[in-house]
């Protein structure tokens, strides 16, 4: 069970971060949860709620007594206190057993997954501990959270695995069906019908999951499909990922639509496929435990620009998990808007997509793939497209 296999896990990592205990306090949980919670409960919560983690290994969850027994089936804690007036007694008392040095909370100025302590909640703590030592004592619990999250057990890897390899699918069987004609709309339509034909969820907003892009006159970005009807001599980009058993895909393909007595694609778009496709190869070499995730965007860059094309204004990678955007460490420039995030080193186990893009005369020639680090490098979770897919008229 996966959450045995993250509460384990997180012992470890505190004792690598210098955190004596991990404190997740939660309240009402099907109306905000906390991004930490499906790891050490996997269930929602009602009453407010203390999950907590020891660097020694114990495990105690301080929980409302209605919400008792769904903790007690995961047979994941060494102690369940259950509360019906207040959680301040039993919570103090489990403080002064342990008595830490660093009491990690869930709190994050960059990573939104490691960010699910709301102001409030963050206030009542304060309160219930006004007369102890502890507020003293609080640091962000990012470094833990961050880990605990992008290193994925084996069970997640296989979770993940299954989700890419039904995503292939998809692109399979929509590569058998399309033909000129089509709308973005359309195109929209087919996937979120057989979505839900194999009872799996689109792994983000279904509105514009998957993102279509059909031609020179598609917006591209965050947007749902329009009315854009796929011609010969167009380029269909489709972003696109499944969740399944709560886990994620995110990947990108194109197709090209051939124009009467075109065998192939134009040269501008056969070139800018290859410099994408190049970037990714050459990219994915450098991806190992140690290497400073601005470091692999930064050669991403440098490939796309000496071929002569502007620099892409993203991240060349981002974690994939529980959510196609896992947050963490991300393959990225050094800007602003991602914060101390790409100056983190990969680490074996986690899971990064590589994606990128080039503007053609056909329209937006992009690729995205996932790997997962290993010891020594990476391997690709998803069979990489190696050449542009080809529509005939004929269809």
């Amino acid at each position: 069970m996966i959450v045995h296999e993250k509460l384990q896990q997180s012992i470890d990592i505190l004792q690598e971060t210098d955190i004596d205990l991990w404190l997740t306090l939660v309240r009402e949980t099907a109306q905000m949860s906390d991004p930490s919670l499906p790891f050490i409960a996997g269930t929602n919560i009602v009453w407010p709620s203390c999950f907590i983690i020891s660097s020694c290994g114990c495990k105690i969850a301080i929980v409302g007594t209605g919400d008792a027994n769904n903790i007690r089936r995961l047979d994941a804690y060494d102690e369940i206190i259950s509360y019906d007036q207040s959680i301040q007694p039993p919570l103090i008392s489990v403080l002064d057993r342990f008595n830490p040095k660093r009491i990690g909370l869930n709190y994050s100025e960059d990573n939104n997954t490691a960010d699910g302590l709301t102001y409030g909640l963050y206030l009542t703590l304060r309160r219930l501990l006004k007369d102890t030592p502890y507020p003293e004592r609080f640091v962000s619990a990012e470094p833990a959270v961050m880990r605990i999250r992008g290193r994925k057990s084996q069970s997640e890897v296989t979770l993940i695995e299954k989700a890419i390899h039904n995503t292939l699918v998809l692109f399979q069987e929509f590569s058998e069906q399309v033909s000129t004609g089509w709308t973005e709309k359309d195109v929209h339509r087919f996937l979120k019908r057989r979505m839900t034909e194999m009872k799996v969820e689109p792994a983000w907003d279904r509105e514009y999951c998957p993102s279509v892009n059909a031609g020179l006159d598609s917006l591209r970005g965050h947007t749902p499909p329009g009315e854009v009807v796929i011609k010969p001599g167009h380029i269909l980009r489709l972003d696109f990922g499944i969740k399944q058993n709560d886990y994620c895909s995110d990947l990108q393909r194109i197709w090209y639509f051939l124009k009467p007595n075109e065998s192939a694609p134009p040269e501008d778009v056969l070139v800018g496929f290859e410099t994408v496709q190049k970037t990714i190869m050459e990219a994915s070499k450098m991806i190992r435990p140690g290497v400073r995730a601005y470091e692999i965007d930064a050669l991403g860059r440098e490939i796309i620009q000496e071929a002569g094309y502007p620099e892409f204004m993203h991240a060349l990678g981002h974690q994939v998990g529980r959510n196609a955007h896992d947050g963490g460490t991300v393959i990225a420039p050094r800007w602003e808007k991602y914060g101390r995030r790409p100056y983190d080193t990969l680490e074996a186990d986690q899971m990064y997509t590589l994606e990128l893009g080039v503007q053609t005369s056909a329209g937006y020639a992009a690729q995205e793939e996932v790997v997962l680090v290993t010891g020594a490098g990476c391997r690709f979770l998803s069979e990489p497209q190696k050449e542009i897919y080809l529509i005939t008229l004929s269809r």
